[in-house]
């Protein structure tokens, strides 16, 4: 879909009401929307404002046809009924989960530290291999090891298909201008390894809800937090196709863990770059937080909410590296945005990544990666961020259309974040990239993560 860095530049450059006109490949027609009142039609319309067919198209092999992607009445069903089990009190259950994978990791990862020199970890394949194991352990009850083995089948197949390759860009091209059942059935390897990895994802999800399913048949109950044994014990939910219950499955693993692992790996990189907010959220995470190796005591949520400093620090990342940089719509039918007549199919680019930096929002210093804007004078937690609309801030976006697994997002990378803050000195290996201009970012995947990959460079600490 784009990474969002030319977005950030025009919207920079080129003065605009909240409405740039530009062009497209082929000189196809675009909209890139940024005024707040825009942005509130398109995310609260969402029978006339859908995605594209193309980006559809694009992720469907990867996430199904679920939430992400359903439309209008299809996807108001699906949201009212898998809203739910992502509801705070089950949320909450989920903490021992969240931390009992973060001290797995962090433990791994330790073992692997030389007591003097450190050890260099890419810390994207880390944070999606813990992701991996927290999504498939908290939203459906099964541990699949890929933090124990980084060769588990299920982690092998997520990064076939979510490296960001010149083949994932080809293919993502061609969709926008070819059927897609035509592009698919090109004998390009890409192609091949996208099929496999859908049909192994989706008998994955098959498996394990056949098998909840004959568990709650035997013994009338499912005793499980796990999202999938909550979603099950909804009536509603219990008599729904399989099929579209493996769609919601397929969405959940792919863009559940891809996200927040991405989310992670920026984390880590301001840390490295914010040496003070290293040290700071260090102090925070050991007076609040269990040591990873105390195995008899867990992180919670009342935990989290009383670390006002790494809260703030990780709404500034995603405000500044938001994992998904930006999206599209296209209306149904001709539409109006700000008084501009929007002919039907119309392009519209929601460049996330250059709105969460606009000073129209954020003030001043919009452009500059701050997280004390999320904290109120007394040091409490300020959820706005001071900023004059939420529509300044998309990174879960809002509306009938914005995240349901939001707070699932903000909870995970607070505990795989503190683990590792708590535990460990962190820094670049790579001299190049403490300069943000050389951190270039993937385009053409479904998210925006470091191109090259984020090797940082880890030392034990004692004292924790």
């Amino acid at each position: 879909m784009g990474n969002g860095e030319a977005e950030v530049k025009w919207m920079k450059e080129i003065p605009n009401d909240g409405i740039i006109h530009c062009r497209g490949m082929l000189n196809g027609e675009r909209l890139i929307v940024s005024s707040p009142t825009a942005l509130a039609k398109i995310a609260s319309d969402n029978y006339t404002f859908i995605k594209p067919m193309a980006i559809k198209l694009l992720a469907g092999r990867v996430l199904g046809m679920g939430l992400v992607l359903t439309e209008r009445d299809e996807h108001k069903q699906q949201r009212k009924l898998f809203l739910p089990p992502f509801a705070p009190k089950h949320i909450r259950d989920l903490y021992p989960t969240f931390w009992q994978k973060s001290r797995e990791v962090t433990e791994r990862m330790g073992d692997e530290i030389h007591a003097t020199e450190g050890a260099v970890f890419e810390i994207g394949d880390w944070a999606a291999r813990v992701a991996l194991d927290i999504i498939t352990l908290s939203a459906m009850g099964k541990d699949f090891g890929s933090i124990r083995d980084a060769d588990a089948p299920l982690a092998k197949v997520y990064h076939t298909v979510l490296q960001p390759t010149m083949g994932h860009v080809v293919i993502a091209v061609l969709k926008n201008f070819f059927p897609a059942r035509l592009v698919e059935a090109l004998p390009l390897q890409t192609n091949r390894h996208q099929g496999d990895a859908f049909d192994t994802i989706r008998g994955v999800c098959r498996d394990l809800l056949r098998e909840k399913k004959a568990q709650l048949t035997k013994s009338n109950r499912l005793e499980g937090k796990d999202i999938l044994s909550v979603c099950l014990r909804y009536e509603e939910i219990a008599g729904v196709d399989e099929e579209e219950v493996i769609n919601q499955m397929t969405t959940i693993l792919g863009a559940g863990h891809e996200t927040i692992s991405v989310g992670i790996t920026w984390a880590i990189y301001m840390l490295c770059l914010h040496r003070d907010w290293q040290i700071r959220l260090r102090e925070e995470v050991r007076a609040t937080l269990p040591s990873p190796s105390n195995t008899q005591k867990s992180a919670s949520s009342a935990d989290i909410e009383r670390m006002p400093l790494m809260r703030a620090f990780l709404e500034e990342v995603l405000r500044w590296y938001p994992p998904i940089p930006m999206t599209m719509r296209e209306p149904l039918v001709d539409a109006e945005l700000d008084g501009h007549f929007i002919p039907r199919g119309t392009r519209i680019v929601v460049p996330i990544k250059a709105i969460n930096r606009e000073e129209r929002y954020w003030g001043s210093d919009a452009k500059r990666f701050n997280p004390s804007r999320w904290l109120k004078d007394g040091g409490d937690f300020n959820p706005s961020g001071g900023a004059s609309s939420k529509y300044g801030y998309l990174s879960f976006m809002h509306g009938p259309r914005s995240c349901v697994a939001s707070e699932f997002a903000r909870a995970e990378m607070a505990c795989v974040v503190s683990a590792w803050v708590g535990r460990f000195d962190l820094d670049l290996a790579d001299e190049r990239f403490r300069d943000e201009e050389n951190m270039k970012t993937s385009n053409g995947n479904l998210s925006g993560k470091p191109l090259e990959g984020l090797y940082v460079r880890a030392h034990l600490l004692d004292g924790w």
